[in-house]
């Protein structure tokens, strides 16, 4: 349980303290190696005092590196200069009942954040909490969010969540600038169970926005029986247009939504395979196995990546994976290509190089996107395991992570 939130204050003179040089740690075992193809080229302290259990996002937005705070702290962002590594500011907003950012997303200026119980809006603009909506108030307990292709935010939710089951699930669209929202669904347990779902993938047809989502029907019952199944949903009317069996061995894909290719076919994980249907009927097409040797794999730390004609994926294990998305032919596996990978994975287009981290082996990861190959896998930074996603800002051509330590700017080139 976290620790109950404590008022923290901002140090007046901390920012001549952060931007002083000794709070960038220059690595230089990667400097005299020319021949890594990870150069880090600033690490920043993000406290002192303490090393920081943030949330998995990180975020970037002009000219600054966003990240969490400590899971101790109350809700806060602290934002470093991408080019230097300096501490420019820290926003910290005592009123957020519920303590610290789990999650966060950004739309334009508006950073979309929650904690157990909160969903809240900054402008990062005017550096100002613009909404708010207290779901502990409505006895509900919030799961993982996301503002969706059709720019909503999307939110599920447990009313009178029960670890053992029993609670309904429900999912809100809001607003991303006034945080006006509205349930879209709700499914509450029956003889067969409590139900779960995932955030959901819009698909716009003839019009109308449609929610695909993965569901659990029977989510607290134990593994390995858990169903899966993906429906399709249309937001205005609430009609469910179809809904397809994924499997019945060991449910999984619960914290990501579906991925839609080319606007005709909608892929999402269980078990231990990749399945494919057909986006207007929900037909199964194809599907494709990550990991014969072993009992499952569980897609939820990492989404899945589309890039031109393929398809990238992380299992909870090791193995990254490329499939053709149109037929689920197997076009590469790497069965150490990183363990409980991030959210995001980066296609790096001037290299063709995937790039993220690995939170199972507290590494950032560089594989070849073309063949598979494991190019630089970097464990830890000052003895500290990166931790959160990586964002890539084009035009400094420059990638962006954090330790629990340390924020992260860094580089990378193809090895000749």
């Amino acid at each position: 349980m976290k620790k109950l939130m404590k008022i923290i204050y901002i140090i007046i003179l901390g920012s001549l303290f952060w931007s002083c040089q000794e709070d960038r740690v220059m690595p230089s075992e990667t400097q005299e190696n020319i021949e890594d193809p990870v150069e880090i080229e600033w690490a920043s302290r993000m406290n002192f005092d303490k090393e920081i259990v943030g949330t998995d996002n990180t975020l970037q937005y002009k000219e600054w590196v966003l990240v969490g705070g400590d899971i101790d702290d109350p809700a806060t962002i602290m934002a470093f200069n991408k080019e230097t590594g300096t501490k420019d500011w820290t926003l910290t907003f005592d009123e957020v009942q519920g303590a610290d950012i789990i999650y966060m997303h950004l739309y334009q200026n508006i950073i979309i954040a929650r904690n157990a119980y909160q969903t809240f809006a900054i402008d990062l603009e005017s550096r100002e909490l613009i909404w708010q909506i207290n779901f502990k108030e409505k006895n509900e307990r919030l799961d993982k969010g996301l503002i969706a292709s059709n720019n909503m935010y999307y939110q599920p939710s447990d009313l009178n969540f029960n670890p053992l089951g029993g609670h309904t699930q429900k999912l809100y669209e809001i607003d991303v600038f006034t945080g006006e929202y509205k349930e879209v669904y709700a499914q509450q347990p029956d003889a067969e169970g409590t139900k779960s779902i995932s955030p959901p993938a819009i698909f716009t047809d003839q019009g109308s926005d449609i929610m695909i989502f993965n569901e659990r029907p029977n989510a607290a019952t134990s593994s390995p029986v858990t169903r899966q199944e993906i429906v399709a949903i249309d937001i205005n009317t609430q009609n469910t247009i179809w809904r397809s069996k994924v499997t019945d061995k060991f449910a999984s894909n619960g914290l990501h939504p579906p991925i839609i290719y080319d606007n005709r076919i909608v892929i999402t994980g269980g078990d231990w395979h990749m399945y494919a249907f057909d986006i207007k009927t929900g037909d199964f097409l194809w599907k494709a196995s990550i990991s014969d040797d072993s009992p499952f794999s569980i897609f939820t730390k990492t989404n899945h990546l589309i890039h031109e004609d393929m398809l990238y994926v992380n299992e909870n294990g090791e193995n990254v994976t490329c499939i053709n998305p149109e037929t689920g032919a197997i076009i590469w596996n790497n069965p150490e290509g990183g363990a409980n990978c991030t959210d995001n994975m980066i296609y790096y287009e001037k290299e063709d190089l995937l790039v993220f981290t690995s939170w199972g082996f507290g590494s950032i990861m560089v594989l070849d996107a073309l063949t598979g190959e494991t190019i630089h896998r970097e464990h830890r930074y000052d003895n500290s395991s990166y931790n959160s996603d990586v964002v890539y800002d084009e035009e400094l051509d420059m990638f962006f992570t954090s330790t629990y330590k340390h924020a992260i700017g860094f580089t990378v080139k193809r090895p000749k």
